[in-house]
């Protein structure tokens, strides 16, 4: 199964051998891909918190910096540190707009179903900006199990009935799309209003190259094992 993730300077595909990405430095595309191991997905995880906007970052070192201080000194807490939890499940809502770019990017080369290739970037541009596996339905299901129950139970359980609720839309994927469509077409909406725009040339040739490589190196991937 392909994956595909972005961030605030580019985007990158997997399955579980090997990963590909393509991000912008200095308004040129650079491109490295890896097989999937411990170091690569901390090599990943480190690009993606250093590509937000300083603010972004700063405004995370101090909300970790409470975090660990309200549990420390709970009589000093100025809001309950698990409504971190709830910034963090809705954090596709806040994307820094370069990042939604990507997304968008990101989604449309997963909509277009012919050939990826340079030649048919104006095709890939024309694709469909919403995509049925979008992370983004894994956030419309935590927040319709957190607000059926935030005003009524304990905010921790509240957070529970979220995760629980993101778990069934996690494992119970073909069920719920099957009974429940309404959350899925909440995230349509959310995915083409929020949490992507429309990309622009560079978010596109970037988002393409990340796949044609990521087609490459699982290719090499292959006939090596």
């Amino acid at each position: 199964m392909i994956m595909g993730m972005s961030f605030s300077r580019g985007v990158l595909f997997h399955d579980r051998n090997v990963l590909a990405c393509a991000e912008v430095k200095g308004g040129v595309i650079h491109l490295w891909a890896e097989k999937i191991t411990l170091r690569t997905i901390g090599k990943l995880w480190f690009r993606i918190f250093f590509s937000f906007p300083w603010h972004y970052q700063l405004f995370h070192v101090l909300l970790a910096a409470y975090a660990v201080a309200a549990y420390a000194y709970p009589s000093f807490a100025l809001f309950d540190p698990l409504w971190i939890a709830v910034y963090i499940a809705g954090f596709h809502f806040v994307f820094p707009r370069v990042m939604k770019k990507f997304h968008g990017a990101e989604h449309k080369v997963f909509s277009y179903s012919g050939k990826k290739s340079m030649d048919a970037i104006g095709e890939v541009a024309k694709a469909n900006i919403v995509n049925e596996g979008c992370s983004t339905n894994l956030v419309v299901w935590f927040f319709i199990g957190f607000l059926l129950t935030v005003l009524f139970l304990p905010l921790e359980w509240s957070v529970a009935c979220g995760v629980a609720s993101l778990l069934g839309g996690m494992f119970g994927d073909r069920f719920l799309r099957k009974y429940c469509g309404f959350a899925y077409k909440l995230s349509g909406f959310f995915q083409k209003h929020f949490t992507t725009k429309e990309p622009d040339r560079m978010h596109l040739e970037t988002a393409m190259r990340s796949y044609m490589l990521f087609e490459h190196i699982r290719e090499v991937h292959r006939r090596s094992v």
